[in-house]
């Protein structure tokens, strides 16, 4: 996974893996992470950019869209069209192969950062050495909070999350709360988390390497969970205040009987290697 040794690695190096995803919230998460990278002084942040859609037309236009930010702020755009689709942590571990870095920045698509997040990310991640993955907040499209971080799940609040109706959700509210952990005073600017989600993470190259990167068993959903378990036993899993995202993704039951399919696979994996928690 860790490529051929280099006499200058960069501060910073980051990945996305795509999969017919919208090619316009991909332009805004360029545009956002310019605006993100002008903020830190650093001058060369190679990007990989996975295409898993093995689509030729798909490719094209979104190699365009990566022509039009190549070399803005310093970004380093290079796409690569994987020819199997491994699934998302197979994605990202090709991405690692081809670049190395003191941090990695892990990306969905659909992520728009703000501003200030890189900044302050970089700041955090060099002030604190234990740190092992620094997580965001996040919205969501229209502002609503996105309870990106999450206590470990049970079988129960999974399913209400995922598949059960509203009127199920409103009689469950303490327990979703609870695995979402809403309740965090704004007075603490950082917090521990036992969970991150993969939509953005900020890791150590280091770490990364140390657990072997993504779990590639994992075709998509959970992959993340398995990454965050595995790097907590080397150091601190935090979420930061002061680093904010937009996330427009989410809701695998709306996606179809697919994404239904992956993640339950995903999660009978999880709970088999990190042990089962059926209630709570």
């Amino acid at each position: 996974m860790t490529p051929g040794p280099s006499h200058s690695v960069p501060e910073l190096a980051i990945s996305v893996v795509l999969f017919h995803s919208n090619l316009d919230q991909f332009d805004h998460l360029l545009r956002s992470l310019t605006e993100a990278l002008s903020n830190t002084g650093l001058s060369a942040v190679p990007m990989i950019c996975v295409d898993n859609s093995r689509d030729p037309a798909y490719a094209l236009r979104g190699r365009a869209i990566c022509e039009r930010w190549r070399d803005v702020a310093g970004l380093s755009i290079e796409w690569i069209s994987a020819s199997v689709n491994g699934g998302y942590g197979a994605g990202h571990n090709v991405a690692l192969s081809q670049v190395m870095s003191r941090y990695h920045l892990l990306l969905n698509p659909d992520v728009a950062l703000d501003e200030r997040a890189m900044m302050e990310a970089l700041r955090l991640l060099s002030s604190d050495p234990q740190i092992a993955l620094l997580a965001p907040i996040g919205v969501g499209s229209s502002g609503e909070p996105e309870y990106l971080a999450k206590a470990y799940p049970s079988v129960w609040v999974l399913a209400l999350r995922a598949f059960a109706p509203r009127w199920l959700h409103r009689l469950n509210v303490k327990s979703l709360a609870r695995y979402e952990m809403r309740h965090h005073s704004e007075a603490r600017r950082t917090r521990a988390i036992p969970l991150a989600s993969g939509c953005c993470m900020w890791i150590p190259r280091t770490a990364l390497d140390q657990v072997g990167g993504f779990d590639e068993s994992y075709f998509l959903y959970f992959e993340d969970y398995d990454l965050s378990m595995k790097l907590a036993q080397l150091g601190d899993i935090i979420e930061s205040q002061d680093v904010r995202i937009v996330h427009h993704g989410g809701d695998a039951a709306r996606k179809g009987l697919r994404h239904i399919g992956w993640f339950i696979a995903g999660a009978i994996r999880f709970f088999r290697r990190w042990g089962w928690r059926w209630f709570g």
